[in-house]
């Protein structure tokens, strides 16, 4: 039975609205932001941090701050969003600044990263990895690239959350065929999907986290049928607490 995972965003501010999510959901995902709000069912949490860059003493001593405070978690994923040092954003997209990283440096670093998550956390949670969107700057080169997601999360033993906007933004905006993009993802090894419809644009597509739609639902039980791995759906939509509640709904209904 598929199970739904909610973000705690900042509609949880509202103790109504977080009562009518909570009990529509069967597990919660913290997010750096709303940390300090606490909740049941906190069984996992999606950071905002790389997996493929270098990690800082103050990240690690944050980090471990986190789990310390979170003391329920069972699964905790990451990002590879860019392949440079710096998070310059211009027009909400990454621009190339600082050490540019090649692959086998990133690829280097997150073999250092999960080594040291293992060491100091043993087996308390699972480690994951999302795809991301890719955006034409040299910023995105390689980490939206299918053969390394895939090299990332088979090399480290990790489990694959797919973000299906991330997927479809990625394979308009490189102009490759989505379901042969999709394919290529480890998709074997996915145990957690997150579900929202991007701005799907000829020009420039974007992750604009809409309501997904009843053709992405659908899609969303194709996928379920077929990689039985995975186990965890996650509506990522922020702006209205009665359609988020409305489409878990409809979500649990066309994968029951």
């Amino acid at each position: 039975m598929l199970k739904i995972v909610t973000p705690v965003s900042h509609l949880f501010f509202n103790k109504k609205n977080a009562d009518i999510i909570f009990k529509n959901s069967d597990y919660l995902e913290i997010r750096e932001r709303t940390l300090n709000l606490n909740f049941k069912n906190e069984k996992f949490f999606h950071c905002d941090d790389d997996l493929t860059l270098p990690w800082s003493k103050n990240f690690k001593k944050q980090f471990e701050k986190i789990v310390k405070k979170k003391k329920n978690l069972k699964y905790v994923s990451f990002q590879a969003t860019r392949c440079c040092l710096n998070a310059k954003i211009v027009n909400k997209v990454f621009i190339l600044s600082g050490k540019k990283f090649t692959r086998e440096e990133m690829l280097k670093e997150a073999k250092k990263n999960v080594a040291w998550l293992r060491k100091k956390f043993g087996n308390k949670f699972k480690i994951g990895l999302e795809n991301n969107n890719y955006y034409p700057t040299k910023a995105y080169d390689i980490i939206a690239d299918a053969d390394f997601i895939s090299k990332l999360v088979r090399d480290n033993k990790l489990f694959f959350l797919l973000d299906i906007a991330h997927a479809k933004v990625t394979a308009s905006n490189k102009k490759v065929d989505y379901r042969t993009y999709l394919e290529s993802l480890p998709l074997d090894l996915m145990l957690q999907m997150h579900i929202c419809r991007p701005n799907i644009n000829k020009k420039l597509s974007l992750d604009t986290h809409y309501l997904p739609n009843n053709k992405m639902l659908e899609e969303v039980k194709e996928i379920s049928k077929k990689y039985k791995s995975l186990k965890f759906l996650t509506i990522e939509y922020y702006r209205d607490t009665k359609k988020l509640v409305k489409n878990i709904k409809n979500l649990k209904k066309i994968v029951k």
